[in-house]
């Protein structure tokens, strides 16, 4: 894929260069995702509405992250040298007032499951880590 270039100067070109180069790799991503959860013949997991999509933070130290959530996989990406597809194998919502606490297991197989832990809020629309309290991530890209 090719993108228009001009001599404006434009400094936000490589930045949405960069942005198309890593939703290619996210739906990359998502794909040996799902294919290695179909490949462990686990029960298909559902994530509701409100945590499919595409999540930022701007937190310091953390400007190149996103963390993307679709019905039956999430993925982690830490910039260019970090991309982590992983089947969604379980998930707990337990109210919390006006957030939700939700715990997430996910890997590729029994062996690889981890956990992840955190709150979403209704209010803000925001997630939450249970153990990172200073990280906010806000949606900024619903999957359809």
């Amino acid at each position: 894929m090719t993108l228009p270039t001009t001599t404006s100067g434009n400094s936000t070109e490589p930045r949405t260069a960069m942005r198309s180069s890593m939703l290619l790799l996210l739906t990359f991503g998502l794909i040996i995702g799902l294919i290695a959860m179909m490949a462990t013949g686990g029960p298909a997991v559902s994530c509701p509405e409100e945590l499919i999509g595409t999540w930022h933070t701007v937190a310091q130290g953390y400007a190149d992250s996103m963390l993307v959530m679709t019905k039956h996989a999430v993925i982690f990406s830490a910039g260019w040298d970090h991309l982590d597809a992983q089947a969604v194998r379980r998930l707990e919502a337990v109210p919390d007032g006006h957030r939700i606490l939700y715990t997430l297991v996910y890997g590729n197989s029994h062996k690889e499951e981890q956990t992840l832990v955190f709150f979403y809020d209704s209010h803000d629309r925001t997630i939450t880590f249970k153990n990172q309290s200073h990280l906010i991530w806000t949606r900024t890209m619903v999957e359809s």
